[in-house]
């Protein structure tokens, strides 16, 4: 039976209302600037509640794999003082932007209406931004430069359904050590790489396509074998810094 988009809204919201990750946000606190040592330590608490709740804890550690890893720290820390965390990390708590903390404020506010505007109408950015964005759109870069309006007067916007739907995805971006380097899934170098395939795709393929090697491949060959995977386009983003954030381009072809 097919079902009303106010219906797939509401039993979208009810899923995602009582979030299974937000005890491990809040353990690890407003930021991922924590060291080696405690995401480690983090991790284990979670892994040893999987005996009691299994499908809660296992998605916790799927979450934790895709925020960073304990195995390396962060070149620039003071000390090796901080973990090396997921290159989609835009802020740290510069200009009282908070990453995490951010995360639990869209996760918390996020309703049905915020379902509704993203995935069946027009985008119009009516939703408030200021804290409640995680700067992977690229209308969130606010350089006075490229823009119409002055950025401390123009009202920060936002599709937060969009953001809430995108946390979602996070764990399909692991990070992982490839040689001496944290790698996080999609990225190569600056670049961020995601296929968009014609087929019905299960979460475990979605997270093998994802991986393939030849994604970034702009011969022939890999745009072959691509196809053969049912991947019809793929789209890069480059991350850029600007001061203390970070932001993504505007997704171009390729």
């Amino acid at each position: 039976m097919d079902r009303s988009r106010a219906e797939v809204c509401g039993a979208l919201h009810l899923h995602l209302l009582n979030s299974t990750w937000t005890k491990l946000f809040r353990a690890i606190g407003d930021n991922l600037t924590i060291s080696p040592l405690r995401f480690n330590e983090i991790a284990a608490e979670f892994s040893s509640e999987v005996i009691e709740n299994l499908d809660v804890c296992a998605e916790s550690l799927d979450m934790l794999a895709a925020l960073g890893t304990d195995t390396i720290h962060q070149p620039h820390s003071k000390d090796r003082s901080l973990m090396q965390d997921t290159a989609l990390r835009t802020m740290s708590g510069a200009g009282h932007q908070h990453f995490i903390k951010f995360i639990l404020g869209i996760i918390a506010t996020t309703d049905e209406s915020h379902y509704q505007s993203t995935l069946f109408e027009i985008w119009r950015y009516t939703d408030e931004g200021r804290g409640l964005n995680l700067r992977w759109d690229p209308i969130d870069d606010r350089r006075y430069a490229t823009r119409w309006k002055n950025p401390s007067s123009d009202a920060s916007v936002t599709m937060r359904g969009a953001n809430r739907l995108a946390i979602e995805a996070l764990p399909l971006m692991t990070v992982a050590l490839v040689g001496r380097r944290a790698e996080t899934t999609g990225f190569h170098s600056n670049n961020w790489i995601w296929p968009i395939w014609d087929g019905e795709l299960v979460l475990p393929v979605i997270s093998t396509v994802l991986q393939m090697a030849n994604l970034a491949g702009r011969d022939a060959r890999a745009r072959h074998e691509l196809a053969e995977r049912g991947v019809v386009e793929r789209f890069m983003s480059s991350r850029i810094t600007v001061g203390k954030f970070r932001n993504f381009t505007p997704a171009r072809s390729m």
